[in-house]
């Protein structure tokens, strides 16, 4: 089953749901579509198994991260979130078919499979804003900061950053390797501290 979830994964990534279909992804894990079927059922089914495979991965993350936030004081709690924007911009990069599958059904990829993100994202989302209201009600964070819309900001485009940064043929502003992704997270850590409006870190932050 791993192995059918995971050629599903890649072509649901690179071709969209509606262009895939499951004699390819029987292809691409290298069996015949009857064992696909008995295995993962149908074409539908299979997306929601990936789906929900990308949700629990995330869901893991965002615990972990989250439970290393540290509201002892306004410098602990901006490097605390530098670290959760940091845990999820590396899992970003080392998971991009999330990513891609995410600007599929932004493109209307799917339309016909309703309220999947009410399932599989909002959760995480208010997962992190939930604790990010929490530091704001406890003045870590600025009391006039729309939490909310920091992190869709930052989701948003660190899953846009993933899409360039790991194109066969990146633009040529992306094409940097290493060094791109480090002035990205500098980046991200700036906006971060502008619109939750945190304390410093020392030491100051510069582009590499």
């Amino acid at each position: 089953m791993e192995r059918i979830i995971s050629a599903a994964s890649r072509l649901f990534a690179a071709l969209g749901y509606d262009a895939t279909t499951l004699v390819q992804i029987a292809e691409a894990a290298e069996l015949d579509i009857d064992t696909v079927m008995e295995l993962a059922g149908s074409k539908r089914e299979l997306y929601l198994a990936v789906m929900g495979h990308g949700y629990t991965e995330q869901k893991a993350l965002f615990e972990r991260s989250l439970a290393r936030i540290d509201e002892s004081g306004a410098p602990q709690a901006a490097a605390s979130i530098h670290a959760l924007v940091d845990d999820y911009l590396d899992f970003c990069l080392n998971n991009p078919d999330i990513s891609a599958l995410l600007m599929h059904r932004w493109l209307g990829d799917a339309a016909d499979l309703r309220d999947l993100e009410q399932i599989y994202n909002e959760p995480l989302v208010n997962s992190v804003f939930t604790v990010f209201n929490r530091m704001a009600e406890a003045g870590l964070i600025a009391p006039d900061a729309d939490v909310e819309l920091c992190v869709r900001t930052i989701a948003w485009t660190v899953i846009i950053f993933v899409r360039y940064a790991t194109m066969s043929s990146p633009p040529a502003g992306f094409s940097q390797g290493d060094r791109t992704v480090a002035r990205f997270r500098v980046h991200l850590h700036r906006v971060a501290t502008g619109i939750l409006g945190l304390a410093p870190t020392s030491p100051p932050e510069t582009s590499p």
